[in-house]
């Protein structure tokens, strides 16, 4: 029997194949039915791979989650049912977000599978329902294995792992106990992408076309910098298209400039000279950018995010390249990988150089009047505006930003990052709590840059035992929740009437105050550091603010929780200037109810 578990085995196979497409970092909850990967993973010296430990099965599957973003893979290990029940929000988000992460579940061995289908006896951990944790998963994931026996093993890992490379998403293994010790075969070959492993045309060529051809029509552009260029490394090759086209089809004042949405901050510096400015781009924001002349060119950009708005774009003013395809006008070019498509666009653009007979011009966003900073001082209490006009002048190059969903991300749009993927978001799943285990995970892909969270204290309360993990690796991250006792953004969509200045006196009392459903549990917040680890601190006035980031900055090797404490009623400025215009999906007196986009 040691002779047969000496050999090379199942265990050792996925461990050789991990390392081969460069996982370095898996994050979860150990139990026993993935002790023996665990294990033989431990019993290299040599591997790259980290195995960390975390406070829940959610905190691993965030904490993955951003790191793949920033690193390209990721890894998760959790035990059956109990833990991978757990895991079906993250994988999920992952899945919408195009976020490569490595799904390992342990299950029962094939013994204890036949016990409990021929007998009726559970196990623990088990529901009765037959391989219940893959039917979850199949729908959430680009793969899915259940693995029960060594000969076809190499096979499942091989085509799964295919599968995450090609599509970039999440996948899914569910190995029986009994199998990871059983002797297989070793791997051969490397394994690679799948894209363009077909004879279908890329139609690449006609889209480039057909774009350059919308520009001459409408010479008046700008360019939407999406998410997709980070996913698949692209950010330079975008520059240089916006260089060709820059260089000479432009003069020097009407340079073409980008933006960028929620989905996409950062994928490009925001102190880059052609950046405009990260927005919500609606039919009536692009209408009034564009005009009759102009067109939006969305380079990787995807129309789902924090706002419904953006949904549905498409016009004959907007080009839209993302999910392979790529819509010019009303015209679809299907099979088009978005390098293939930056390729075609920059010979296309440097042949008209050569002509030198395309003059294109760059259109400008209406740029708000900046607070003056005495204006800021003179309103020492703290609101989402004053806090991160002083976050943004705080952040540096070493900082990577990370924001959780609701009003925290819609705030932190005016915040200029100054690094490449310098800011991280789930801008599209938006499942409140990812921010703080993110900050785990972007701490250990980047281990020289810091994470700066910010979060709201619902969201907050979701994942706070992150912070615990933060401190048990030894992370100088930085958590700030943001805290008004409110489920804000929830309190906003139903009813926005307690966000007015004034508020409108509704006949039904109930419209005019903030929900019993929306309020808090009051907790303090900066008090959990006791017991998770790191500096607790807590600011309601300006002056305390700038003296706690003076004291972060003097202690670099330190985690700290900052509890940033707000009026109930305070709300990011963009909020505030539609907050009078905007319908609650259930504020039945206004006279505008039912809001029409939704209704």
């Amino acid at each position: 029997m040691n002779n047969v578990i000496n050999e090379y085995c199942v265990a050792d196979y996925l461990k050789d194949r991990l390392e081969e497409i460069g996982v370095e970092q898996m994050f979860g909850v150990a139990g026993n039915y993935t002790a023996a990967l665990l294990d033989t993973i431990l019993a290299d010296k040599e591997t790259p791979i980290t195995i960390s430990g975390n406070a829940n099965e959610i905190c691993a599957g965030f904490a993955a989650d951003a790191y793949a973003r920033l690193k390209g893979v990721s890894a998760l290990y959790v035990t059956y049912s109990v833990g991978a029940f757990s895991l079906l929000n993250t994988i999920a988000g992952s899945f919408v977000e195009q976020v490569p992460v490595i799904l390992i579940n342990g299950a029962p061995t094939n013994k204890e599978d036949q016990i409990s289908k021929q007998t009726g006896l559970l196990y623990s951990h088990t529901t009765g329902y037959q391989f219940v944790d893959i039917h979850m998963f199949k729908p959430i994931t680009v793969a899915a294995e259940r693995i029960t026996n060594a000969q076809q093993a190499p096979f499942q890992i091989d085509s799964a792992i295919t599968a995450m490379l090609t599509q970039k998403r999440p996948i899914y293994f569910e190995v029986a106990e009994d199998v990871w010790r059983t002797p297989c075969v070793k791997p051969t070959g490397k394994l690679s992408s799948g894209v363009n492993a077909t004879i279908t045309i890329s139609e690449a060529a006609n889209a480039a076309k057909a774009t350059i051809n919308m520009m001459l029509k409408r010479p008046k552009s700008i360019f939407w910098a999406g998410v997709e260029l980070q996913r698949y490394g692209l950010q330079d090759k975008f520059l240089a298209l916006l260089d060709v086209i820059n260089t000479s089809n432009t003069l020097p004042a009407n340079h073409i400039h980008f933006v960028t949405s929620a989905m996409s901050k950062s994928v490009i510096a925001e102190t880059h000279p052609w950046f405009e400015g990260c927005v919500t781009l609606k039919n009536e924001e692009i209408d009034t950018l564009v005009g009759d002349e102009g067109a939006l060119i969305g380079i990787g950009a995807w129309t789902t995010g924090k706002d419904t708005g953006n949904e549905d774009i498409r016009s004959d003013k907007t080009v839209l390249a993302a999910h392979d395809g790529v819509h010019v006008g009303a015209e679809f070019y299907p099979s088009v990988q978005l390098s293939d498509y930056l390729d075609q666009l920059i010979v296309a653009f440097s042949e008209l150089e050569i002509q030198k007979n395309a003059p294109f011009s760059g259109l400008r966003l209406k740029q708000q009047p900046p607070l003056l900073a005495t204006q800021y001082h003179a309103q020492n209490t703290l609101g989402y505006d004053n806090f991160y006009h002083t976050l943004g002048q705080w952040l540096c190059t070493d900082d990577i930003m990370v924001v959780d969903a609701g009003f925290p991300l819609i705030g932190a749009q005016s915040v200029k990052i100054p690094s490449q993927n310098g800011f991280v978001a789930q801008a599209s799943w938006l499942s409140i709590g990812y921010s703080v285990p993110a900050g785990t995970g972007v701490k250990c892909a980047y281990p020289d840059k810091r994470a700066i969270v910010v979060v709201g204290d619902g969201a907050f309360h979701e994942t706070c035992q992150a912070v615990a993990d933060q401190h048990a690796y030894g992370q100088n991250t930085v958590v700030f929740v943001i805290a008004n006792g409110i489920y804000g953004i929830e309190q906003y969509l139903v009813n926005p009437n307690p966000f007015r200045t004034p508020p409108v006196d509704y006949k039904d009392p109930l419209l005019d105050e903030v929900y019993p459903y929306n309020e808090l549990p009051s907790w303090n917040i900066a008090n959990l550091t006791d017991a998770f680890g790191g500096q607790g601190r807590k600011v309601s006035q300006l002056g305390e603010l700038l003296n706690v980031m003076e004291e972060i900055r003097a202690n670099p090797d330190t985690n700290f929780l900052v509890e940033v404490v707000i009026p109930k009623d305070n709300v990011p400025k963009s909020i505030a200037m539609e907050a009078d215009t905007a319908v609650g999906e259930d504020e039945i007196d206004n006279p505008n109810w039912p809001p029409s986009g939704k209704f």
